[in-house]
């Protein structure tokens, strides 16, 4: 190799590229939260009014910097191969795909089923049948987790709403 063709390589490795896309995205979602949270505390700085919004905010943002890094990568570090067309001009891509959309659109199932069902059938059993039922959806079988996690997350978080929440909440068995 000679010296040229290895500072080359140097400079390949030392420039990053820059996913505008997703740089963009992750912008616009961290000002709308700045904004929403700022907008909470400016029309009222009552502890009662910004209880939920401000932690969620403070985590949204944390969430959007702990995301930022994925949005630079250095050159020639993940170049992807298109895939080739099958005999049909689609690509392995489009059949895959919808696969792994099945299981999006499953939790969008859940979540709507999950807010419907919270006035019927109270918030704790509402939960823990949320919570089984997206572990199922994202693959999870072993039965320990299956039976404590979703009972954890019922019982912290109606611990948690009952302690800041001045209001009572339905529940069916807690």
């Amino acid at each position: 190799m000679t010296p040229l063709e290895g500072r080359e390589m140097d400079d390949r490795r030392s420039r990053y590229v820059i996913d505008w896309g997703h740089l963009i995205f992750l912008a616009a979602i961290g000002a709308w939260v700045l904004w929403y949270l700022l907008d909470a505390i400016s029309a009222s700085l009552n502890i009662h009014n910004l209880l939920l919004v401000a932690p969620l905010a403070v985590v949204a943002l944390c969430l959007c910097l702990a995301i930022l890094p994925q949005c630079f990568r250095r050159a020639g570090e993940f170049e992807a191969e298109p895939s080739a067309p099958d005999a049909h001009g689609a690509s392995a891509l489009g059949s895959t795909s919808l696969r792994k959309l099945a299981p999006v659109g499953g939790l969008v199932v859940a979540l709507g089923l999950y807010v419907s069902l919270l006035s019927f059938i109270g918030f704790d059993v509402a939960t823990w049948l949320f919570v089984l039922a997206t572990m199922l959806i994202c693959g999870e079988r072993r039965w320990l987790p299956l039976v404590l996690y979703p009972l954890l997350v019922s019982l912290v978080l109606i611990g948690a709403f009952r302690v800041l929440l001045p209001y009572p909440m339905y529940t069916l068995v807690i």
